[in-house]
């Protein structure tokens, strides 16, 4: 008798810790993501040609989402960043002085070859951040509407800037 009173909570209880482990995971995964994209952004000194930084902005985010597994598995790079994928916002921020812009590819265009070399060599240089956001569901394909029950959806975020050099 006791058992089935106590069986419903500690089953609760079980898919809780479940999800909150799956969110960590996720967590973690898209810190790295943008770790690791933000790394190989920041090479883009060797990428003089926009049309190689063009392709250099979709292979930022297809690093993104290739280190970022499990939570990005499945997406597909976009030609260029923003993007959306399974509920996560991805993007690509490139400042220099005063400048914000929405790309490498776009930071190089509105630059002279002469101004790109300079900035790269400045003291602040051009700082590339690479953000992914967005929520992450509790126990993904239940259907708790029924019951009039609503779950929350956890937030993972990762965030990581550099220096191109």
């Amino acid at each position: 008798m006791e058992f089935a009173i106590i069986l419903p909570v500690m089953l609760l209880m079980t898919l809780g810790l479940i999800d909150l482990g799956r969110a960590f995971v996720y967590g973690v995964a898209v810190q790295d993501g943008t770790r690791q994209a933000a790394r190989l952004a920041a090479s883009a000194s060797d990428y003089t040609v926009p049309a190689d930084l063009a392709s250099l902005d979709k292979t930022i985010l297809g690093r993104l989402i290739a280190s970022s597994s499990p939570a990005l598995s499945g997406c597909t790079p976009a030609a260029a960043p923003p993007q959306d994928c399974n509920s996560l916002h991805l993007e690509e921020q490139v400042k220099y002085g005063n400048a914000t812009y929405a790309s490498l590819y776009e930071a190089r265009m509105a630059m002279t070859t002469h101004d790109w070399s300079a900035a790269i060599h400045s003291a602040g240089g051009i700082q590339v951040t690479v953000k992914a956001a967005g929520p992450v569901a509790l126990l993904p394909g239940v259907s708790t509407g029924a019951f009039g029950l609503t779950l929350p959806n956890i937030n993972v975020q990762g965030q990581s800037t550099m220096v191109v050099l």
